[in-house]
């Protein structure tokens, strides 16, 4: 079960994501929230304290909290945030992450087969032995994307993947869970193999620009409509 601290935090996370109260107004008093929640002062504090170190809010003199303008001022700790938090993964939240992964995965594609294309295509000839189920394909998913991350000699690629690693997971396996899904990931493994077979770093650039635009045309079309995705464990 969370601490209590964790709760109030959920809470006031949900609050926020909906603009209540929005960007610039302050939250109620500690000893409002803590009579709100049923719980002791000590106990709001150490909830906003979280919240202060996630960047949603800022506690000023007078112990006066005020919700910052997070979209703009926050940084990835508040994805994180949100992570822990949220039960429904808010789904535009996830339809802009992957917008960002269309941007930067077909530049780590062409510096991995710049740089090592080799080790990538001995990856890449790994797909096939992969079982054909969610869990299976998000793994390997997950190690292939990471490898050229790591590849491409950016060094701030591999960070930007593992804060939202388990965001990701939550994304791959909504989308393997169905075979048309899979069958799209099979076909980008296999012609990436042969980009980075033959050392062709703009031909992986372009495959994967590719790739990564019909993953987030396949989210949006399947989950568009829903309230979000559950948040991941």
């Amino acid at each position: 079960m969370r601490k209590t601290y964790q709760m109030v935090e959920k809470a006031l996370v949900a609050r926020l994501l909906k603009g209540d109260p929005k960007p610039g107004c302050t939250l109620e008093s500690e000893r409002d929230l803590a009579q709100s929640f049923s719980v002791s002062r000590a106990t709001v504090r150490e909830a906003l304290q979280k919240l202060q170190n996630s960047g949603w809010i800022s506690v000023q003199q007078r112990h006066c909290t005020v919700v910052n303008d997070f979209w703009s001022q926050g940084d990835l700790e508040l994805i994180s945030s949100i992570t822990r938090n949220s039960e429904d993964f808010p789904p535009d939240l996830a339809s802009h992450l992957l917008e960002l992964r269309v941007q930067f995965a077909p530049d780590y594609a062409r510096r991995a087969v710049e740089n090592n294309a080799a080790g990538l295509a001995e990856i890449l000839a790994r797909a096939d032995k992969v079982r054909n189920c969610a869990g299976s394909l998000v793994k390997y998913d997950w190690e292939l994307h990471m490898a050229m991350a790591v590849m491409s000699g950016n060094r701030i690629y591999p960070l930007i993947l593992n804060s939202f690693s388990s965001v990701y997971s939550k994304l791959r396996t909504a989308l393997f869970t169905k075979e048309e899904y899979r069958l799209q990931a099979r076909k980008y493994y296999r012609e990436m193999l042969q980009a980075a077979s033959t050392g062709n770093a703009i031909l992986a650039e372009s495959i994967t620009r590719g790739a990564m635009k019909l993953r987030l045309d396949s989210f949006q079309i399947q989950f568009g409509g829903m309230q979000g995705l559950p948040a991941p464990a």
